[in-house]
């Protein structure tokens, strides 16, 4: 015969896995094997009907072969059974979630598996097994599922427990049963108990771990004693608590634990105890309370990992922030760098502490300008470095603080956060706020200094030789930076040399202009300068910045420290990297940040998650770089963008702001892909909304750099506004006051309004112009003399047939040629007094000069002495 068991006061995971077992094995018998809890008490009084189980006495023990132990693997815990399970060439099949321990049986099957409950064991067995399971023994499973894992809430939780609870509740299982049972309330006498347990409660601190016992002495046994000292943990908010109950004879004592520094089945072993490491008891005969206390004192203190303290979780050295540094300064770097909030200080004394909200506060009443120390909170809460994190959790809790400066001896040694709290309790699983994308790399050991001899004219590479001299003699290091590092590796011309100074970079801008004979122009506020040399060359230098203070200042490097810190501003990894100049490491390669990798996968990768947040005008250079290049932004940094645009932070932007990374984009050598992409992204509509994209002629816009090649090689002009020959373009979509008041929102110059406008009349002129068989170029001139280029360019553009193209550029032709060789000078000598009759009668002359009528200097004077001799036209002008 074959039986199913369990252990002795048989919980509803015991009767629950036996039910299972039940199931796989439908031809052995289940019995108790003793005692059943109160609530598995209840429940089969009511459903015992519907479950078979046998008690010891109703079956013959003496054919039992093969027992399925469940829920346990301990023969000391299969009561009446016990000396069944001792018998020589028994076999057992167990199944069971407990720590192994000495007096395991020895199974012919053994699955323990570290589950929070047995029964998901079991049902897993039933699932592979395809076996048909009803709703009445699926809300049963669910039962001993949800009890040994205080439904689905204990630490002991796994994912299989919560897959199996969900295979349950798709096989019919009543939660409103399931809650029923887990759900009784206490009892007069465990009511009576718990009053009892509450008043002999005792605290200790155990090696950081608030620890709790608590006894109590009755003639009854009572029930539920583990419910009980469940509830004293949580009415008393410790960590772990011990309940010592002498009742009807024995000594009855359970464990709970919500810590991970005490495991309460490693404290219960020496008295014989078993369980979990958050769930434990035992059960001893003929000792003392007293004494048992003691031990169990003792070997918490021998068995408890110590507990953390302020030292072992705290960030140091602390990232703090001036009181006198603006708001919207201190917003970006706590951003930057990942923090809610940051302490200020001012010398090394901490002065109070700034947050995240204290920003957003600031900013919407328009004073993100103001100094920090006018927001800062200065009443500030402390802790010292041997402060328990119990205790920092406690006052965080109380007192809603969102991080706790650590302080001793008035010094300023560490900060812990609410992250930092929330990480001890959730480990490497909590999500960061803060999220870094690059992949942190040493320094590369590679040498630019052949790439540097190939692709750079020897006059830049004497200069940044030079650089690094008298960086050396300064005692300080320089460092070429950012788009000429890029473009020096994909070997691409690019000479705006940026130049970052460890150091004095004033003091080095200044003495480099004097070796070279140029001049330093210097802006003392952001300790930045331009070096401009006699032949044009410029060098832009920048002191290499930090937005924070770090105390205590133990940094094994300073130098490098603060290179780091100034490449990490920036917006994309590709730009992150750093060349140096000093003569001892000329060339050398500086890359933190993982560009290089970046720059060869041809990644546009941001540095950490909240860099859009910071920047959004990081989402059009990040398009602008992706589109230049041909590379790919990487997937994180596109949902980051995606998700800031949904967020509608480009609202957040000046007009002008936005316009000037548009212009950028404009003036690529083909913005086309970058306007898609603008459109695919979400970013257009931030921009130019009246315009809608899907209508416009893609052609049309692809023909601009084609007309502007011409116009550049033709009259050799090469500062044409690309940009606005492109918006041209593009509002010429819309009608001509829509356009108007769309551009007013970037521009208040008159310049780019009155190139709109331009805009506007070309097709009625390009028609009138195509009309005229004899068109004079003084016609012309009167029409679009005044015109801007880009007026005249995008003209050019409306032109469809080549006459009026011939007639429109044998004009241009003549107008960059024909020049007036007298002045106002010659009409003044004339005799005309000086006045508005100068300019026309200027004008005159070059119309006439335009049409061939006159060519030189001296047909000019001629032909001036001719108008001024007619008496009705000085009559009509003097």
């Amino acid at each position: 015969m074959n039986i199913i068991t369990s252990h002795n006061a048989l919980d509803f995971d015991g009767l629950a896995s036996m039910v299972a077992a039940g199931i796989l094995y439908p031809s052995a018998v289940k019995v108790f094997s003793g005692t059943l809890s109160r609530h598995v008490k209840k429940f089969m009084a009511l459903y015992k009907d519907l479950i078979n189980i046998k008690t010891p006495k109703e079956i013959d023990l003496d054919q039992i072969r093969r027992m399925i132990v469940v829920d346990t693997a301990s023969i000391n815990r299969l009561g009446h059974l016990k000396s069944i399970a001792a018998r020589e060439n028994m076999e057992f099949y167990i199944y069971d979630h407990h720590p192994e321990s000495e007096d395991n049986l020895i199974g012919d099957l053994v699955e323990i598996h570290k589950v929070g409950a047995a029964t998901t064991i079991l049902v897993e067995e039933i699932k592979r097994q395809n076996k048909h399971i009803s709703p009445f023994d699926a809300t049963i499973l669910a039962l001993g599922i949800y009890e040994d894992t205080g439904s689905l809430l204990f630490t002991s939780t796994t994912p299989r427990d919560i897959e199996a609870a969900a295979y349950l509740l798709e096989k019919g299982a009543n939660l409103s049963v399931v809650a029923n049972f887990m759900e009784q309330s206490f009892s007069g006498e465990q009511r009576q108990l718990l009053q009892d347990l509450l008043k002999n409660t005792r605290h200790y601190n155990i090696k950081n771990t608030e620890i709790i016992i608590s006894h109590t002495s009755t003639e009854q046994f009572i029930q539920g004693l583990d419910a009980l000292t469940h509830q004293l943990l949580e009415v008393e908010n410790g960590e772990v608590a011990f309940v010592v109950a002498a009742m009807k004879g024995k000594t009855y004592i359970v464990g709970r634990s919500r810590s991970n520094n005490i495991n309460v089945n490693e404290v219960l072993h020496k008295l014989s105890g078993r369980g979990h490491a958050k769930a434990a008891s035992a059960t001893i005969k003929d000792q003392e309370i007293d004494r048992i206390i003691n031990t169990i004192l003792a070997e918490a203190d021998n068995k408890a990992k110590p507990g953390l303290l302020a030292r072992d979780i705290m960030s140091s050295p602390v990232k703090t922030l001036s009181g006198d540094i603006s708001m919207e300064e201190a917003g970006k770097t706590m951003l930057r760098y990942g923090h809610t909030g940051m302490p200020v200080v001012e010398g090394d004394r901490m002065i109070g502490v700034i947050s995240r909200r204290d920003v957003g506060k600031a900013r919407i009443h328009e004073l993100a300008h103001a100094p920090v120390k006018g927001f800062m909170a200065s009443g500030v809460w402390t802790a010292t470095p041997d402060t328990p994190v119990n205790e920092i959790q406690k006052l965080m809790v109380e007192y809603d603080i969102g991080r706790l400066p650590i302080v001793e001896d008035g010094r300023l040694y560490g900060i812990v956060s609410r992250t930092d709290i929330l990480r001890t309790l959730h480990g490497d699983q909590y999500p960061e706020d803060h999220e870094i994308l690059y992949s942190p790399t040493a320094a590369a050991e590679e040498n630019c200094f052949n790439l540097m001899q190939d692709r750079l004219p020897t006059r830049i590479l004497s200069v940044l030789r030079l650089a690094g001299q008298v960086a050396e003699e300064l005692a300080a290091s320089v460092y070429c930076v950012g788009g000429f590092v890029r473009d020096l590796f994909l070997r691409l011309p690019n000479f705006d040399v940026d130049l970052v100074v460890e150091g004095d970079g004033i003091s080095l801008a200044n003495k480099l202009a004097e070796r070279l004979g140029g001049k330093a122009r210097i802006h003392d506020r952001f300790k930045t300068a331009v070096i401009i040399l006699p032949d044009g060359l410029r060098f832009d230098v920048a002191t290499a910045r930090t937005e924070y203070y770090e105390f205590p200042a133990a940094l094994p490097s300073v130098e490098r420290a603060s290179i780091k810190e100034d490449l990490y501003r920036r917006d994309f990894t590709i730009n992150t990297m750093a060349v140096a100049l000093n003569p001892d490491k000329f060339g050398d390669l500086i890359d933190f940040f993982g560009g290089r990798k970046d720059l060869e996968k041809g990644h546009i990768k941001i540095l950490y998650n909240l860099s859009f947040v910071e920047d959004p005008t990081r989402i059009l250079r990040a398009i602008r770089f992706e589109q230049r290049y041909k590379f790919n932004i990487e997937p994180d940094t596109l949902r980051f963008a995606q998700d800031a645009v949904a967020r509608r932070l480009l609202d957040k932007l000046s007009n002008a702001r936005i316009m000037h990374e548009l212009m950028l984009i404009l003036d690529e050598k083909d913005p086309v892909p970058s306007l898609e992409r603008m459109k695919e992204i979400g970013v257009w509509a931030y921009i130019f909304p009246e315009i809608d994209l899907n209508k416009l002629d893609w052609t049309e816009l692809r023909r601009v750099p084609v007309i502007n090649a011409w116009w550049n090689e033709r009259y050799q002009m090469t500062k044409i506004k690309t940009w606005l020959i492109y918006l041209m373009l593009m509002l010429s979509a819309l009608d001509k006051d829509t356009a108007l008041e769309a551009i007013k929102r970037f521009f208040t110059a008159r310049e780019v309004s009155k190139s709109i406008e331009e805009s506007f009349m070309a097709p009625e002129l390009v028609e009138y112009f195509s009309c005229q068989d004899n068109l004079a170029a003084s016609t012309i001139d009167e029409k679009i003399g005044s015109w801007s280029q880009e007026g005249i360019i995008y003209l050019l553009r409306c032109i469809k047939d080549e006459n009026t193209w011939k007639k429109v550029v044998n004009y241009l032709d003549l107008k960059s040629e024909v020049k007036l060789e007298i002045g106002g000078q010659q009409v003044k000598e004339l005799g005309v007094k000086p006045g508005p009759i100068y300019s026309s009668l200027l004008a005159e002359l070059y119309k006439m000069k335009l049409d061939g009528k006159i060519s030189t200097g001296e047909e000019e004077l001629y032909a001036l002495q001719n108008m001024l001799e007619e008496e009705e036209y000085l009559n009509e002008h003097n």
